[in-house]
């Protein structure tokens, strides 16, 4: 499976670099909001990760387009600007799968997108996303939570917290010279409001202007992670995903996904359970879920024998006993 999806050929390095001025992030700096656990401290952030991302540049501003595009105009005017991370306070033109605008405020969630250059081409990044869900996971699992059982991963590119949506992954490539590919993590959690999440999505249209079917697909209800930690800070967060992120792309350049699988089919918040998974609107297939082969591909139990479903683009949902779309669940 290669859930890393291409930089979109309208993404030019001028419209990357982001349409609103940046300003950077520091500490004393005007706060976009009173409380500090919803502001970023840059020179906090820049400091413990110093220390725990060593070699990776540090990149903290207040506001900007896309920080996923941000990274992939530095990689292609510069590979070895890489690695690298980005966080914003506010993205503009933030992206999630499928063309969906990412629906965020400042404050309620955390944006950031990370750069790195891998070897090899894309077919090497199968199961990428999976391993990065299992450092999300691993890394919100070193805050103090009250329930830390209740996170669990759906595949390929959600973080879920109680069956809902808490946070999603986007993976966006492009080459970085003979034997090597840039690849660039954007990453959205949310923090606060959960309601307020939902109803955004619900008046929501994809970014791109395509048309997708609520009614076939309805969405996995959004969850926030306030509801297990209290007052999330903003960069305590990031301070505790960075590092575990940072060691995943270290690990996975040498390794691929296969040292990641028994962790992620630990995690996996569907295991056992029966889902249909859906393409355009439409059931591709129903069954019982079972894990990830060797290259991230789900493997689904059905009443023809086992399937593998390969392809990013489609969504996967939980169903009830009687074979309609039930509730989803949390891990464990």
């Amino acid at each position: 499976m290669n859930s890393a999806a291409p930089s979109s050929p309208n993404a030019t390095p001028a419209a990357a670099a982001g349409a609103s001025p940046e300003r950077p992030a520091e500490a004393g700096g005007q706060p976009s909001h009173d409380m500090p656990s919803r502001q970023l401290d840059g020179d906090r952030i820049r400091s413990a990760l110093a220390a725990t991302c060593r070699d990776w540049q540090v990149d903290v501003v207040e506001t900007t387009g896309s920080t996923n595009l941000d990274l992939l105009a530095r990689l292609r005017q510069d590979t070895s600007c890489a690695p690298m991370v980005r966080v914003a306070m506010r993205q503009t033109g933030g992206r999630g799968q499928r063309g969906r605008a990412w629906q965020s405020v400042p404050g309620d969630s955390l944006t950031f997108s990370l750069a790195y250059v891998m070897p090899g081409g894309p077919a090497d990044l199968a199961g990428l996303s999976l391993a990065t869900g299992v450092a999300v996971v691993e890394g919100l699992s070193d805050l103090p939570l009250t329930a830390p059982h209740a996170l669990g991963l759906k595949w390929p590119n959600d973080v879920l917290l109680r069956g809902g949506k808490l946070a999603g992954i986007l993976i966006e490539t492009i080459p970085a010279g003979p034997g090597h590919i840039g690849v660039v993590i954007g990453i959205g959690v949310n923090l606060r409001r959960a309601a307020d999440v939902a109803a955004r999505i619900d008046h929501a249209a994809p970014s791109d202007g395509s048309v997708t079917s609520s009614a076939a697909v309805p969405a996995t209800p959004p969850a926030a992670l306030e509801s297990v930690l209290a007052d999330p800070d903003m960069s305590s967060v990031l301070i505790a995903l960075a590092p575990r992120l940072a060691a995943m792309l270290n690990r996975f350049a040498e390794q691929g996904f296969g040292v990641f699988r028994d962790d992620w089919e630990a995690m996996h918040a569907y295991g056992g359970a029966p889902i249909r998974v859906i393409e355009n609107g439409r059931d591709l297939l129903q069954g019982v879920a079972l894990g990830v082969d060797s290259q991230g591909c789900l493997r689904v139990a059905t009443h023809t024998g086992e399937r593998t479903v390969s392809s990013g683009e489609v969504s996967v949902r939980l169903l009830d006993a009687s074979g309609t779309p039930g509730a989803e669940r949390g891990h464990r």
